[in-house]
């Protein structure tokens, strides 16, 4: 499962998602969309949005190996 920490890095920065969208280039629903359905970024803005946030990629994007396995073994 792929999960984000966006909007807690975000907010820490004090950053709304309207100046995060500018800075990255890219729209606010695309934004809110990432935050609240894990929509996942292409490679391109997620290097932007990692930019604007002066933070890795890493730090922002991940899968959720642990909740994967556990969803694998209730299919």
């Amino acid at each position: 499962m792929f999960n984000n920490r966006l909007r807690e890095i975000r907010t820490e920065r004090g950053m709304s998602v309207s100046e995060l969208a500018r800075r990255s280039k890219t729209s606010r629903q695309t934004i809110t969309n990432i935050e609240l359905n894990g929509q996942e970024p292409s490679g391109s803005l997620l290097i932007l949005i990692s930019g604007a946030l002066d933070k890795d990629p890493r730090d922002i994007f991940f899968y959720d190996s642990v909740t994967q396995v556990q969803q694998n073994k209730t299919a």
